[in-house]
């Protein structure tokens, strides 16, 4: 990890305009999306390493980004520093650590929570290597 600070952004007023970028669950066959996703089997804490307490819980990952389901709302263009509480260890780990920037947050249907999209910008060669391998394990 290069660093251990989160920087947290003004959101800015674009919008998207792409259809299928408003959609919060979209298929492994959309245009954008080159690399294989995993949505894990169990559950997946996500916390946030700079401020502490629960993010949210992972909904799925790819080694450009993930996905949450979280109880706030988190503002786009936010660079925070997650840690994935892994439920066994993978590659001799429990957790994995990447920094990643909030592209979109959206109001679930039951109104009380959120989705969010990240895209990681910075994760160490060991934490590529455990998104690799969990892809491999719960890939569909």
């Amino acid at each position: 990890m290069r660093s251990n600070r989160a920087v947290r952004m003004q959101p800015d007023a674009r919008r998207i305009t792409d259809t299928r970028e408003r959609s919060p669950i979209m298929s492994n066959t959309d245009d954008h999306r080159r690399r294989e996703r995993a949505e894990p089997a169990g559950n997946i804490a996500v916390l946030d390493s700079i401020n502490g307490g629960v993010l949210g819980e992972l909904i799925n990952i790819s080694v450009d980004g993930l996905m949450l389901m979280t109880a706030r709302e988190i503002a786009t263009q936010s660079i925070l520093q997650l840690s994935l509480q892994l439920p066994a260890p993978l590659l001799g780990s429990g957790t994995i650590e990447l920094g990643a920037d909030c592209l979109w947050c959206r109001k679930a249907e039951d109104q009380q929570h959120y989705w969010a999209g990240f895209q990681i910008i910075d994760a160490s060669d060991e934490a590529v290597r455990q998104i690799e391998t969990l892809i491999q394990q719960h890939a569909r």
